[in-house]
């Protein structure tokens, strides 16, 4: 018969009380050089939180005491109450993961220490075991009620999150664009009153202003549908040379606008077997932060057979001649409402996290490649896939 936690079983059914007296005699010891080690190595052990490792650490060690004198498993159980009582404090203290890691290794450190001292060096190896036994368990459990804390917290917060942007999606969105329609009609009357003509282009620019925050909401709302799953895969074959050209065709006026060449090559009859509107989505970003930070030069759209990689079929890519990007921002670039050096850009850093999110979907991956003053190149590698009316003809 074991204990629930078989790394528990040396202490549950053997008794240490040479462990258990030397501990008893060093307690006051060991409260005291792990409150030096702990203010020492963590700022943020302020004196509230020294205050509160005098309630928390003597009752861990006296479970340890308790788990030590006992061959007992409920004993020996009992003696992460402590610890979760150390870790529940801890989260209300706002700390993280890696400080209190670090407690309970300085908590270790001064147990060994002080218990080898007692004993005169005399700390034989299951001793040490069941020494580093007790303190591992402490450490589970206050990491374990530590990190429930953290994901109840990310639960509330993720509650709030999407019940804000339920509210973006539907009240706020819908009043704003009521509030466009209005403008519109307003201006259409004021165009026909000449004193009143010129009043006309202001009414444009906060409509153009609506149109830039109803877009930002939607991407806002797309990136949480993708991050969240909330998409029906209906994979169909897609014509590469339409998708892309299309995608070109709509970036065409803002690269006019700065000069920009735009150049696309796609084999002839180029099919893969994908989802559209997720390939949409991805290709519409791409183009636009290569315009975005573009401010001339050429942008290329290519698409190849894979047949070097068995992990793709066809690879997507869009070059520019860009500012390109540093090495160090390389690592964050998909993540959301990450956005490295700017060049003065206007955004939020959803669009490259939105096309890293409807890449996952796909079961695809989104590569780049840049250099600093040369420009970037975003590779988007579609996998295999095979139409279910494929795999049924295969079968017969």
């Amino acid at each position: 018969m074991s204990t629930a936690d078989p790394t528990l079983d040396l202490l549950a059914y053997h008794a240490f009380p040479h462990l258990a007296s030397a501990l008893r005699v060093r307690k006051d010891a060991i409260l005291r050089e792990w409150e030096k080690s702990v203010a020492c190595t963590l700022p943020a052990a302020d004196a509230l939180t020294l205050r509160n490792l005098r309630d928390s650490v003597p009752l861990i060690l006296e479970e340890v005491i308790e788990a030590f004198s006992s061959s007992h498993p409920v004993t020996t159980q009992a003696l992460v109450e402590g610890s979760r009582l150390h870790g529940e404090s801890r989260f209300q203290e706002n700390y993280n993961i890696r400080e209190l890691v670090v407690e309970y290794q300085l908590l270790r450190r001064v147990m060994i220490e002080q218990i080898s001292e007692e004993l005169n060096g005399e700390l034989d190896e299951t001793s040490n075991v069941a020494l580093n036994m007790a303190v591992d368990a402490t450490l589970q459990s206050g990491t374990v009620i530590f990190v429930e804390n953290l994901q109840r917290q990310l639960k509330s917060a993720t509650e709030i999150q999407s019940k804000y942007l339920s509210f973006l999606s539907h009240d706020l969105r819908n009043h704003l664009s009521q509030i466009t329609l209005y403008i519109q009609i307003l201006a259409v009357k004021l165009a026909k009153i000449p004193e009143l003509a010129d009043n006309v282009a202001d009414l444009e620019s906060v409509r153009s202003i609506i149109l830039k925050t109803t877009a930002g909401m939607d991407r806002l709302l797309q990136s949480e549908q993708l991050r969240k799953g909330y998409f029906h895969l209906a994979m169909e074959a897609v014509d590469l040379n339409s998708l892309l050209s299309e995608a070109v065709r709509q970036i065409t006026p803002e690269a006019q606008l700065k000069g920009i060449e735009l150049r696309i090559d796609v084999p002839e009859g180029a099919k893969v077997i994908s989802e559209e509107t997720l390939l949409v989505p991805i290709l519409q970003n791409l183009l636009g932060n290569a315009v975005k930070y573009s401010s001339g030069g050429r942008i290329e759209v290519t698409a190849r057979h894979n047949a070097s990689r068995e992990d793709s079929a066809w690879i997507l890519s869009v070059s520019d001649q860009g500012p390109g990007i540093a090495p160090e921002n390389l690592t964050h670039l998909f993540d959301a409402f990450q956005r490295a050096d700017t060049y003065g850009k206007p955004g939020i850093g959803l669009g490259l996290s939105i096309a890293s999110e409807a890449t996952r979907l796909l079961g695809g991956k989104l590569e780049v490649e840049s250099v600093v003053g040369i420009g970037s190149t975003f590779r988007l590698l579609l996998p295999c896939q095979i139409l279910e009316d494929e795999v049924s003809d295969q079968g017969t």
